[in-house]
């Protein structure tokens, strides 16, 4: 039995879906806190459990029976201090089930990341690798071409795209295919015992392409990190959410998540799609 985590999120729903393509749905289960938004996956033969990871006592049954377990492990909303715990306590409680194989997935890039909203996902890697079981680490940052079509609706909005990021550039994937692949890693068997995968697309976008996304007429205008703040919080949003859009425009400029792997590609079988199209996809368009 393979289980799938969080699949009642975005992600977690994507990679049950693709792995249905790939094994009988009855070698699927999903784990998820609120069993009843998951009945599309239970209509189609997939059993739905719940599973909780703030709840450690949900997860012995939620495992039941796991062969292999995913540990969706990125954008749920927890705050580092207390998804880590979560996290590594989720990876136990799988071993403890009797699982043979965990896989986790991380946030990309990380050993570069200067993030603190991140910081956990360091020691749960630590924690995964030394596991008694067979473990496989998939570092997929699907939220990337979210977060970059937000500048690109922005300057359709404005006229022009105005963002503190430099001339950094980011090798943002399609989440679609970033699920794809993570099914892959769990229907594939022992093959990918002992990997971390860093997911990547097969090139990287900068702002003066983000700038071509928004629209004829578009250029991308750099700015200072000051004027971004007063920008935004004179648009009235909270300082904090300023600050944390800061914090990520800083880590960008690193060079951070700027380098294309061939993980993806490798694992799919065929040329992922461009960051360009992963960002246009994400602004609809």
């Amino acid at each position: 039995m393979i289980i799938v985590t969080g699949a009642n999120g975005p992600f977690g729903r994507l990679v049950a879906e693709r792995l249905l393509d790939l094994v009988p749905p009855g070698e699927v289960a999903v784990s998820v806190r609120a069993p009843d938004a998951a009945g599309a996956l239970r209509e189609r033969g997939v059993a739905v459990r719940h599973g909780d990871f703030g709840r450690p006592g949900t997860l012995p049954g939620a495992f039941r029976d796991a062969a292999t377990v995913l540990v969706n492990g990125t954008y749920y909303g927890a705050a580092p201090e207390v998804r880590g715990p979560q996290l590594q306590g989720a990876v136990a409680a799988a071993v403890a089930a009797g699982a043979r194989r965990v896989v986790v997935t991380s946030w990309p890039d990380i050993g570069r990341s200067t993030l603190a909203s991140t910081a956990d996902f360091a020691g749960t890697e630590r924690a995964v690798r030394a596991l008694p079981v067979a473990w496989t680490i998939v570092r997929a940052g699907h939220g990337l071409p979210a977060a970059l079509a937000r500048d690109v609706l922005a300057a359709r909005r404005d006229g022009v795209l105005t963002a503190p990021a430099g001339r950094a550039r980011l090798a943002v994937a399609r989440t679609a295919d970033l699920a794809e692949a993570t099914a892959r890693v769990l229907a594939g068997g022992d093959g990918h015992d002992g990997r971390t995968y860093e997911l990547t697309g097969p090139d990287a976008i900068g702002w003066d392409e983000l700038a071509e996304l928004a629209g004829p007429g578009i250029a991308y205008r750099p700015e200072a990190e000051d004027e971004f703040r007063a920008r935004w919080v004179a648009a009235g949003w909270p300082p904090p959410v300023a600050e944390q859009l800061l914090a990520l425009y800083a880590c960008i400029r690193t060079g951070w998540a700027g380098t294309p792997t061939r993980d993806l590609e490798t694992l799919l079988g065929r040329r992922p799609a461009g960051a360009r199209a992963a960002v246009a996809e994400a602004a609809g368009g």
